[in-house]
């Protein structure tokens, strides 16, 4: 008598091959989002650690809270400074300017004082910003502003864009950069207060928002 050979039947394995597949399916967007939520946690102590930096660089010039540009005069135009040149001193590592999910190839930020057009992965919110001669210190103080802990200071940004944000108090304003939905749907900001904070792009400014529920306002 024969013995009957063990092992698959083409049905069976093709069974197998389907589970394997469903689970993978299941499976790969999971480990895609726990990767993800890594680089977000690296991330947001980037962007604690230079927000950090920033009040260090506003107290030791009266509060003044630095700002988009400056002009050292080392290129032979205006502006061919930005806050990161000033705040670079503060934190010494030109790392915690790039977003681990956002991976510039070129002119990458090196901690340069004339970093105009250089690539990093954060800016910051343009309503803090003050008219006047380009030259430190430059920018609002922590003065004009009434809740520090409700109002942004850093944002993700895409490149070389060093500022980013409404014009002018807008409400309603809701960003459309990539740089806002990078991490899982939303992105990490720093508040002027210190702390950092995952958000939503419509979380910035819901529509209709008065002007104290706007997270992206600074107080004249």
């Amino acid at each position: 008598m024969k013995s009957r050979t063990s092992g698959f039947t083409l049905i069976e394995l093709l069974v197998v091959i389907a589970i394997i597949a469903i689970l993978a399916a299941i499976l790969f967007p999971v480990f895609a989002r726990a990767r993800e939520k890594a680089r977000q946690t690296s991330c947001m102590s980037n962007v604690k650690q230079l927000q950090l930096g920033i009040l260090m660089y506003a107290q030791d010039f009266d509060e003044m809270l630095p700002t988009e540009d400056y002009n050292y005069g080392l290129g032979g135009t205006d502006g061919d400074g930005s806050w990161r040149g000033v705040v670079f001193p503060y934190v010494k590592n030109s790392q915690l300017f790039i977003c681990p999910s956002h991976s510039p190839t070129s002119n990458v930020f090196d901690g340069s004082v004339a970093d105009k057009g250089m690539n990093a992965s954060y800016a910051i919110n343009d309503l803090h910003q003050d008219s006047g001669a380009p030259t430190p210190p430059r920018g609002a103080t922590l003065a004009r502003v009434d809740d520090p802990s409700s109002v942004i200071f850093l944002v993700e940004s895409t490149g070389a864009d060093d500022d980013i944000g409404p014009a002018s108090n807008e409400h309603g304003w809701t960003p459309t950069s990539d740089a806002f939905t990078r991490h899982n749907g939303g992105a990490n900001y720093s508040f002027v207060d210190g702390h950092a904070k995952w958000l939503k792009p419509d979380a910035l400014c819901p529509a209709g928002a008065s002007h104290g529920e706007c997270l992206m306002s600074i107080e004249s």
